[in-house]
């Protein structure tokens, strides 16, 4: 009813809405993803048939104007197959607000500083630290890294852009999409940092099936941010499987996961249809002891929001 009154209220207002509005808005949603949850998410007491009706008759009323942001436009359509592309998290990076009309834009700034969106933001930084912790660790060597699902790679940038010698870093980016690896290969051209970085055009199903195969051995550090969401157990299992064939004696595998208190879990769900499979610290210790590495996760951290977990494995 308040994004209808929105709306109606910018158009009597000549495109601008009254502050009163504007105001209350930003919170009114937070509240209603954070009742989604209660009422919607997993731990509510309703079956889950119930569960999908209700969320579609939410979805119905409430996509219209959800639609209207540039951010969760591109959730809902998915234009690269899945909802986060290396665009969305580039987007979700630079936090910019962009929408149709001053309901689009409110919203979209909403949605861009709910708590999903800023797990993503703060976990960018988890893997630089996991990745400058390598660097640490080996001192003057040679550290070999490798990223599965690359996305945008904001991470490595990161890193080469504070190292006096970015030689040291070699990293091997993974990814099955065209777009996402000519994007990363346009700021490596621009920034000239073609030689600490290789591209690898890649399907992660076909290389933890051994179906396909990448020059990859010895590495220092295999991670993923945002990939296993998407996978049930079988594969990520197979995906740590791999991992531990290219790592080197003593390397590291990081894998990235929502953690199921991700309170815009219900919202994501129902509203912009962006499914993603939810994973405990146990539920991760048990992937991670049914895999090669045979033991429970040696260590698992969180971002600031402590919506996504990073779990660790070490190859013995």
């Amino acid at each position: 009813a308040l994004l209808q009154s929105a709306d109606q209220a910018a158009i009597k207002h000549g495109g601008e809405l009254p502050p009163s509005i504007a105001e209350q808005l930003p919170q009114r949603l937070v509240d209603f993803c954070q009742e989604m949850n209660r009422q919607l998410g997993d731990e509510a007491p309703m079956t889950p048939g119930l569960r999908e009706e209700f969320g579609r008759r939410i979805q119905r009323r409430i996509l219209p104007y959800v639609l209207l942001c540039q951010t969760a436009e591109r959730f809902y359509a998915k234009p690269r197959g899945y909802a986060g592309d290396y665009l969305t998290i580039e987007w979700m990076y630079r936090n910019e607000t962009a929408g149709q009309g001053p309901v689009g834009r409110i919203v979209d700034a909403a949605i861009l500083d709910a708590q999903p969106c800023r797990a993503v933001r703060t976990r960018r930084g988890v893997l630089a630290h996991a990745i400058r912790e390598t660097l640490e660790r080996q001192e003057s060597e040679k550290v070999q890294v490798a990223s599965f699902a690359c996305g945008p790679a904001e991470e490595v940038f990161d890193v080469l852009d504070e190292m006096d010698d970015p030689s040291r870093l070699e990293v091997s980016l993974v990814d099955i999409d065209w777009e996402a690896l000519g994007h990363v290969s346009g700021r490596l051209e621009k920034e000239r940092r073609g030689k600490s970085v290789k591209l690898h055009h890649a399907n992660l199903v076909y290389l933890a099936a051994g179906k396909e195969t990448l020059p990859l051995e010895g590495l220092d550090l295999v991670y993923s941010i945002g990939l296993i969401d998407y996978f049930e157990d079988r594969f990520v299992v197979a995906l740590l499987n791999y991992a531990h064939r290219i790592l080197a004696h003593g390397g590291r595998v990081v894998l990235g996961n929502f953690h199921p208190r991700n309170a815009g879990k219900a919202f994501m769900d129902h509203v912009l249809d962006w499914k993603l499979i939810h994973r405990t610290e146990e539920s991760m210790n048990e992937i991670f002891a049914a895999s090669r590495f045979g033991e429970p996760c040696t260590r698992i951290e969180y971002e600031a929001e402590r919506v996504n977990l990073f779990a660790e494995g070490v190859k013995r």
